[in-house]
């Protein structure tokens, strides 16, 4: 029934389909690159409309068989999270809707040829969802596809406005099992619990760790694996980040380089988790920080100095509020504007130009293949016990192809999960039994452990950098002026709406260096915050802002009191320096360099 034509926007496979429960219709499939085209056949549509489902927008697929031993068709079921078609208010990026799409293969007289076609089926959109390249001379099968990823979830039940594991269970843990990925989800307890787990964790048993909180829980773990031993692997280990706290400043960074609309809240949490079940890695440019005291640690996002620090820090009181805290600090801040005196330097980054293009690109890459051995951590909930039963699914989600199936309000199955301390509720209420068999562990040998008072950073040497003591070399560039505030960034994103520099990249190799000089207005700032929400503040030519790409920074305060933050976190005041160390962390994006055509 299936038919392989190959070539690069030509149809990949096409086939015709019943749906299930049957009621006589049926459908014609064509798979691309991209999209899965569905048109109605019986009974014949009244015009040539078909629905179009977006890869990009796809979780997972799997093949299924009727509960009835007597039916010999096979199905399969396509996940998908589209857009919806208008915007759910004025100003705001538009919901994504779950629709599950079950097709029924029942050309053969046989269960084993309809199987047949529905594996192939399913390879194919797996492997076009995880970047696995087929065309016309692949001979599609499961053989093709990696085993599913194991991630290890790490959960700030405290961040933003403490409901991370609520949205955890309604958004995340759907979707990643849609995807076919396990897990181990661990709620941390307390301050750098996750940044202590992560220093002796066997990291063989995973092919990544997700932060599900703010920024700060990945400064933990980055800073963790930086405090290994074996630390060159270990922060080889792919990141990622779904955004359950105040700031989600790389999550919106990950959105955005993904061409996705700017969002927030529990949109951009499914977008970024839509993103995470596509695989792709992307190189993490990290900065190595050092304080005056003599403290190491590795940065991901900024070191702020002046307004931007202050409102952080400050605001800390109004954390029940969510990202909202941000706005009500900066107006507070705002009513009594400080001005810090100081010295700045800077290595420049001649060899670049100021703003880069920004590329929207999007296609995805299957993870590689890990040893695994699961051992016991902490207080967790986990699909790590290879239930059945993570694999099933409700018939009347998807009685119709191009009927939207209802949104789930709870996790799989109570039995999938091993915790004394969480209940969840049965999504299934007529299964369909998964064809495929059980996975296997394979062993591996445990890292050994960490102990808390034997901690050191290690890391590659600052070779930009003098000491703090020391002046700095002389082909930087040094500055003595009062600011209002210093910002060195690397992401697009300081915030999930503050966009201050839109032509970031992960690996750029790059600082954004910005400063505004005292002088400036109240009015001028709130101006300038306000373009920052869609990073037009540069278009403004504020002549009190200035952006300069470095490679390294000093920053030495002259004013006796103040803030300085690392990545949010509140750090000792005085000097500060730092150098980018390109490519040295992997991220979690969904996406890679190549281009593909974004709405």
């Amino acid at each position: 029934m299936s038919v392989l034509l190959g070539a690069c926007g030509e149809t990949l496979l096409h086939g015709e389909f019943g749906v299930y429960p049957s009621k006589g219709t049926r459908y014609a499939l064509s798979l691309t690159r991209t999209e899965l085209h569905i048109q109605r056949l019986v009974p014949k549509p009244d015009t040539d409309h078909r629905t179009v489902v977006r890869l990009i927008d796809v979780v997972g697929c799997c093949t299924l068989r009727s509960p009835t031993t007597t039916n010999q068709s096979a199905f399969f079921c396509v996940y998908a999270y589209p857009l919806k078609k208008r915007k759910v208010a004025v100003g705001s990026g538009r919901a994504r809707q779950r629709t599950a799409k079950t097709f029924q293969v029942d050309s053969a007289e046989c269960y084993k040829d309809n199987l047949q076609v529905a594996e192939k089926w399913a390879a194919a959109i797996k492997c076009l969802v995880l970047g696995i390249p087929i065309s016309s001379e692949t001979e599609i099968s499961r053989s093709l596809l990696p085993r599913p990823r194991r991630l290890l979830l790490l959960l700030n039940p405290f961040g933003g406005k403490g409901n991370a594991l609520q949205w955890c269970q309604s958004h995340v843990l759907p979707m990643i099992t849609e995807a076919d990925i396990s897990f181990n989800l661990i709620q941390t307890e307390r301050q750098n619990h996750a940044r202590e787990l992560v220093q002796s964790i066997n990291l063989a048993e995973w092919d990544g760790i997700v932060a599900i909180s703010g920024d700060g829980l990945l400064y933990e773990v980055i800073n963790g694996l930086m405090e290994r031993p074996d630390w060159e692997e270990a922060i080889k280990m792919p990141l990622g980040i779904l955004p359950c706290g105040s700031g989600n400043a790389v999550a919106a960074a990950v959105n955005f380089s993904a061409g996705f609309e700017q969002v927030l809240g529990q949109e951009l949490l499914t977008n970024c988790t839509l993103l995470l079940c596509h695989g792709a890695v992307t190189p993490l440019d990290l900065v190595a920080v050092t304080t005056l005291s003599g403290s190491r640690s590795f940065s991901f996002l900024s070191v702020a100095w002046g307004f931007i620090s202050d409102v952080d820090i400050e605001s800390e009181k109004y954390r029940h509020m969510g990202s909202a805290r941000f706005t009500l600090g900066t107006l507070v801040r705002l009513a009594s504007l400080n001005t810090y005196r100081g010295r700045l330097s800077y290595l420049p980054a001649l060899d670049c130009a100021a703003h880069r293009p920004i590329f929207r690109s999007i296609t995805m890459a299957a993870n590689g293949s890990l040893p695994f051995q699961h051992l016991p951590l902490h207080r967790t909930v986990s699909d790590m016990g290879l239930c059945e039963e993570r694999h099933t699914f409700r018939f009347r989600d998807a009685e119709l192809a191009e009927e939207p199936a209802p949104s789930p309000s709870s996790p799989p199955s109570s039995s999938c999960f091993h915790s004394s301390s969480f209940s969840f509720e049965n999504l299934s209420e007529e299964p369909l039994a998964d064809s495929k068999g059980p996975r296997e562990a394979n062993p591996a040998v445990a890292a050994p452990a960490v102990s808390p008072s034997a901690r050191q950073m290690h890391g590659p040497a600052d070779r930009f950098l003098a000491p703090l003591d020391q002046p700095v070399p002389k082909s930087w560039v040094t500055l003595e002026d009062d600011f209002v505030l210093v910002l060195a960034v690397y992401q697009t994103h300081l915030g999930a709406d503050l966009h201050v520099a839109p032509f970031a990249c992960f690996n750029d190799g790059l600082i954004h260096l910005s400063y505004v000089k005292a002088g400036i207005s109240r009015a001028a700032l709130i101006r300038l915050f306000l373009a920052m929400e869609k990073g037009t503040h540069f278009e403004q030519e504020c002549p009190h802002l200035t952006h300069i790409p470095v490679r390294a920074f000093r920053i030495e305060p002259l004013t006796r009191k103040g803030i300085i933050t690392i990545d949010g976190e509140r750090v000792e005041y005085g000097p500060v320096q730092g150098q980018v160390h390109p490519r040295l962390a992997n991220l979690f994006t969904g996406i890679s360099q190549a281009k593909v055509t974004t709405f």
